[in-house]
């Protein structure tokens, strides 16, 4: 592995070397076209994959994923980067004062462009929520160490991690968490082996065919639920790293990366997840852009984020969510969005502050459309069929992105045909991963979690 990696590295060196100097083209918004994001983001990937090779062990080969076609990555943020935070001031009133005051130049005490810190009563909010984070990562590092079988990547995520609006004090919310792995088959009979009371009657049949389950039905996650580890409650679900990062890149479902677009907790880090989750906070960003007006503020930024993973999911309809669940999140959460997505909003060239709370867009066609270019495949051919479903003139082809990109984003209705792209994606793996919960899960742990869910949907109606 090692003489193939280094023989690997020497042949890209020489395009690597360029690709670094375009990934850093993103801050002044030089990039034109998604073809030339693809390339670069997909050699940056290969450097980091080969580094892993070279330190590659038992765990096993990472997979092709450089071949995918993604977007080029902005620059890796400071974690330490200054947010911007919101007053009591309202959009309108911002609105009329920046207007009165001759500009966005001149709104305010803000200089335009300039990101505000944090207010004092969002620092204390988040130097709490840090120690708080200390504590469970403490108690789930304990967790990971129970499993024998090698996990690549992981992190937690939820209301059993970060506390939302709307649960009291003494509540206990069981603790979602993700493993990526090598190799799921290897992965699940390891652990089959270690950890049978885990599973369903499914680990009986054996690892190919927890496995085929994993891979062939829902979004490629396979949950083992109401497992009790270190005085933990846990939900553990299980991706191949292949899968999850493909889903941060090209939003094949928006199944994980839709719910890391939240605050997240990592646990076990990895160089390529790295960039490919900066990745997909940049996509979200843009997909939200495209539903939101000229002028917002920041807590709108976040609701459309955060509510990008619930479009399309049939659990929000039928009461198997608490339908405040996005304003819950948003709120409780604030300064680890803040903290989570300012330096995107910094090196967005068509993003900036006018205001204390107030956020301002470049609606200028050929900006959006150039935006429009840097977004997943999947969310571009999504939205094309949504477009022609609305009587728009949208030529097939990839040498039609241009003009299709520049057409979709003058349409009037360009905010409600976002929104459908993104539920015609969620949609069918949010169903489906969860039919396949009742074989991941067992019937009677699946009626216990639906129950949960739903009792949570009856506390707030």
């Amino acid at each position: 592995a090692v003489s193939l990696s280094v023989g690997y590295q020497v042949r890209w060196e020489s395009r690597l070397e360029a690709a670094n100097s375009k990934a850093n083209e993103e801050i002044s918004g030089s990039a034109t076209d998604r073809n030339t994001d693809a390339e670069t983001a997909a050699l940056l990937m290969a450097r980091k994959k080969s580094e892993m090779l070279e330190r590659s062990d038992q765990q096993g080969a990472t997979g092709g994923a450089e071949n995918r076609q993604t977007v080029r990555p902005p620059e890796i943020p400071d974690s330490k980067h200054p947010a911007a935070k919101l007053s009591s001031v309202s959009v309108q009133k911002q609105t009329d004062t920046t207007v009165k005051e001759g500009g966005p130049a001149n709104a305010g005490t803000t200089v335009s462009g300039v990101i505000p810190e944090l207010t004092d009563s969002e620092e204390l909010k988040l130097e709490d929520m840090r120690s708080a984070q200390k504590e469970i990562r403490s108690q789930l590092s304990g967790v990971l160490e129970h499993f024998g079988a090698p996990i690549r990547y992981a992190f937690a995520y939820g209301s059993g991690v970060y506390k939302q609006a709307g649960y009291g004090a003494d509540s206990k919310p069981m603790v979602d968490m993700i493993f990526a792995v090598s190799h799921p088959d290897h992965w699940h009979a390891l652990n089959i082996s270690q950890n049978r009371a885990h599973y369903s009657f499914m680990g009986t049949m054996g690892s190919n065919a927890v496995t085929f389950v994993q891979d062939r039905m829902g979004a490629g996650v396979y949950y083992n639920p109401f497992v009790e580890l270190n005085g933990v409650v846990i939900k553990y679900g299980v991706v191949s790293m292949d899968t999850l990062s493909s889903d941060l890149l090209n939003w094949d479902t928006l199944y994980l990366a839709g719910r890391m677009h939240k605050p997240t907790l990592t646990l076990r880090r990895d160089p390529l997840m790295r960039i490919s989750k900066q990745v997909n906070l940049t996509h979200a960003v843009r997909a939200a852009l495209l539903m939101l007006p000229k002028n917002f503020a920041v807590s709108e930024l976040f609701r459309t984020i955060a509510s990008l993973s619930f479009a399309g999911d049939f659990r929000m309809k039928i009461g198997g969510e608490n339908p405040n669940k996005v304003h819950n999140i948003v709120e409780a959460q604030m300064p680890l969005f803040k903290t989570r997505y300012s330096s995107i909003i910094e090196g967005l060239p068509n993003l900036e502050f006018i205001g204390q709370e107030l956020l301002q867009q470049d609606m200028n066609p050929k900006a959006r459309a150039s935006m429009l270019r840097k977004m997943p495949n999947n969310f571009y051919d999504q939205l094309v069929r949504q477009g022609r479903k609305s009587g728009a003139k949208l030529p097939p082809g990839l040498g039609a992105e241009t003009v299709n990109t520049e057409r979709l984003v003058s349409m009037g209705n360009i905010d409600t045909l976002a929104n459908k792209a993104i539920e015609s994606i969620v949609a069918r793996p949010a169903l489906t991963q969860s039919v396949k919960g009742i074989l991941s899960s067992g019937l009677s742990k699946s009626i216990s979690y639906m129950y949960a869910k739903n009792s949570k949907y009856r506390a707030v109606s």
